[in-house]
């Protein structure tokens, strides 16, 4: 069974990417499943000077001891002015300082999502991807969620799919995530 981490870019208590992840995680059946908030491993914005002052964030190491445990990453990423946020750009920078070799996602595929409440996520996704390839990921699929909330609907406190084309699309990536 298959080790997946699932955790949205965004620093938001209301994101839609982090209710995208959880919707995600309830298809994901035959897999040892973790979903995480990024915004419990906060770290300081990364500097040079920062790292040899203080060193590497303990939630950095904490980060990259999951990332480890899993064969598999769901992540979706917000847009911000056509790009991604600078807390999941943070975070990437300082899990690629945790051992000195920064391919820290070497051999791990990863599911890359946006979803947007209106319009917008192409652009997230783009430069998401660029860093987590050069990171070592390998992309096993990319979607863009538009106008999530006629995507998804809430149910009993969380989101399920009400967008059957959607849905078939998000589970064959996941499902060839798991084999």
């Amino acid at each position: 069974m298959k080790n997946i981490l699932l955790f949205s870019g965004s620093n938001s208590s209301k994101s839609v990417n982090q209710s995208l992840i959880v919707a995600i995680s309830g298809l994901l059946e035959n897999a040892n499943v973790t979903v995480i908030d990024l915004r419990n491993f906060s770290m300081p914005f990364y500097s040079s000077e920062t790292e040899q002052t203080e060193g590497i964030p303990e939630n950095a190491v904490k980060l990259k001891q999951l990332i480890d445990q899993t064969d598999a990453l769901v992540i979706a990423v917000p847009e911000h002015n056509g790009s991604i946020p600078a807390f999941f750009k943070n975070s990437m920078d300082w899990l690629s300082r945790v051992e000195k070799k920064y391919k820290i996602l070497t051999n791990k595929a990863v599911f890359l999502l946006s979803a947007s409440p209106f319009g917008g996520g192409g652009g997230s996704i783009t430069h998401a991807e660029t860093i987590l390839k050069r990171l070592g990921a390998s992309i096993a699929g990319k979607i863009v969620v538009n106008k999530f909330h006629e995507q998804l609907q809430p149910v009993d406190g969380k989101f399920q799919f009400k967008d059957e084309l959607l849905l078939k699309e998000i589970s064959e990536i996941t499902n060839r995530l798991m084999q």
